[in-house]
């Protein structure tokens, strides 16, 4: 196949066309900066370009426009013209969580993550970026389990301005360590069981533990380690540059004995923190990857400390490059992996730039309000099309005529059924509002934990009464409890206002606790009120004869 946008090759007799794209892959962290350029089509990756930098001492790699400018020069030193570039959070910059969901199912996961991010993340969720993987579904599908991420929008901005100084766009934003877990995958190799992976940096290790093909827990470690002096003079023109091409650090031999020493402690810690979450689980093998010059040696050690195969990360053989190249390549994996996620769909399963989002009841509604005209427009066609051949194909005959009105009547009579189930369902979709109205009450609270906090809450539904009663709502400040009261009355829905929120009797609180005041919230739902009796009139006219009537018309 021709090296070009577009490969094609014969099967049989047929000629199949195989479209390809090439894509820039970019990963950095405080000290250094990892450029891979590959080619992908047909849901394979074939790398083209590698190159690894040390970041000059001087610049920090907080500053955006300052690594956005040297990334840009490193891509015009090696000749590379993109537009849009593929990068990935460290782990130290996301939370990770592994949530428990009540089954669910999978278009109202989105929701429920949301719902549950609210109480677990440390920052605000409107400040937030989230996204999800499934890990874990019941035997009827319904998820049950999802592994959380989510990074402060602060730090995607910085992604993002960082990009834009390089003169790039961002076309995704990943997670580092779940960049590693596809990149270890498609090396192979690795046991069936939990791997233990280990990816050095030169100022934060990233320590990772994989569970086939799932990231079960991830930690970042700040350790210092110094990379060796390295001339890079004689491999100027070379495809993979390596990463000690600027050095700056002691690479002394007692320096590098600590560095390894630290490291194997933070290893011990993280599996310590691992086991505290998975008493039973047993790892089998290790990988070590990066690219400061101690891995081997840090290799050996671990593998004397932990007792299991501990190997070095070496993707030669999966990328089909010389075996030469592995040292160069091994502090590649998150990069790699992140152009081995682009060439399946779904592999890259987080991405910070288009997380997963709710999908909103009215979107559902109308999804169903289509379908139920168009299953409407069936029945109609088809009567139509049934009356039409009998009309003129018995019209002389009286007897056969009226069994031809007999079957469209009886096809009236069943438009007249679907169109009644189909307004059971809208009002059903009016009822079935118990999450949103959570969801909202939740979203209007003041820094829930920190000025508000609430202890239960209770639903009542009946024929002349839709409220919401919150128990024991806990408050820093009178004026906290006056302001969520004033919100809920004063929030509009679609111009309406749909709450009328009451409190009782206030308590004060002695002890020196941080909460001052409780009190009782009672919310009565006014729309939910007026939709009932709408429910209601309609039900009466569908069980009207005269309405019967006049759908027949």
């Amino acid at each position: 196949m021709p090296r070009g946008n577009v490969g094609t090759w014969e099967r049989g007799n047929d000629v199949v066309i195989k479209v390809s794209r090439k894509v820039l892959c970019l990963d950095w962290d405080k000290r250094s900066l990892r450029i891979v350029v590959a080619r992908i089509s047909g849901g394979r990756m074939v790398l083209e370009d590698a190159h690894s930098h040390r970041l000059p001492q001087e610049l920090d790699a907080n500053e955006p426009e300052a690594l956005g400018e040297f990334i840009h020069s490193m891509l015009r030193r090696h000749r590379l013209r993109f537009k849009s570039v593929v990068v990935d959070v460290s782990r130290e910059r996301a939370v990770i969580n592994r949530l428990t969901l009540p089954p669910t199912p999978t278009e109202e996961v989105a929701a429920a993550v949301r719902f549950q991010a609210m109480r677990e993340l440390p920052f605000p969720l409107d400040s937030a970026a989230v996204d999800y993987v499934t890990t874990g579904q019941d035997e009827n599908g319904m998820t049950i389990e999802v592994l959380l991420a989510a990074v402060t929008t602060d730090t995607l901005e910085r992604v993002r301005a960082t990009c834009e100084a390089a003169g790039l766009t961002p076309e995704r934003i990943g997670l580092r360590p779940y960049a590693n877990l596809v990149s270890a995958r498609h090396v192979g190799g690795l046991d069936e069981g939990r791997v233990l992976f280990v990816d050095v940096g030169p100022g934060a290790t990233e320590i990772d533990v994989f569970d086939g093909d799932a990231l079960d827990f991830a930690r970042s470690a700040t350790v210092t380690v110094p990379v060796p002096a390295g001339d890079s003079s004689s491999r100027g023109d070379s495809r993979l540059i390596s990463l000690a091409e600027i050095a700056d650090l002691d690479s002394s031999a007692g320096a590098v004995e600590a560095a390894v020493n630290e490291l194997l402690v933070e290893v011990t810690r993280t599996l310590q923190a691992y086991r505290a979450t998975e008493p039973e689980a047993t790892i089998t093998s290790a990988v070590v990857a990066g690219g400061t010059g101690i891995e081997t040696q840090f290799a050996d050690e671990l593998h004397q400390r932990l007792g299991y195969a501990v190997e070095l990360y070496d993707p030669t053989i999966a990328l089909e490059v010389e075996a030469v190249e592995a040292s160069k390549l091994r502090s590649f994996s998150a990069a790699l992996g992140l152009a081995w996620g682009l060439s399946r769909e779904g592999l890259l399963a987080l991405d910070f730039l288009n997380p997963k989002r709710p999908v909103s009841s009215r979107e559902t509604f109308q999804r169903r309000a289509r379908a139920a005209v168009l299953a409407a427009s069936v029945v109609l066609v088809a009567a139509a099309s049934g009356f039409g051949y009998w009309y003129w194909t018995l019209k002389t005959q009286r007897d056969d005529l009226r069994d031809a009105n007999a079957v469209v009547r009886a096809d009236i009579k069943k438009k007249t059924e679907i169109l009644n189930q189909v307004e059971r369902t809208r009002e059903w979709e009016l009822e079935a509002v118990w999450p949103e109205e959570l969801l909202t009450l939740s979203q209007a609270a003041i820094e829930p934990g920190k000025q508000m906090l609430v202890q239960g809450i209770e639903f009542e539904s009946g024929a002349r009464n839709h409220r919401i009663t919150l128990r024991n709502v806990y408050a820093s400040d009178v004026q906290v409890l006056k302001d969520y009261l004033a919100a809920l009355n004063a929030l509009e829905v679609n111009g309406d206002l749909p709450y009328k929120a009451v409190d009782r009797t206030w308590n004060e609180i002695g002890g020196g606790t941080k909460f001052k005041w409780k009190t009782d919230i009672d919310i009565k739902l006014v729309k939910l009120l007026e939709e009932q009796e709408e429910i209601k009139r309609r039900e009466k006219e569908r069980k009207s004869p005269k309405s019967s009537r006049s759908r027949k018309k």
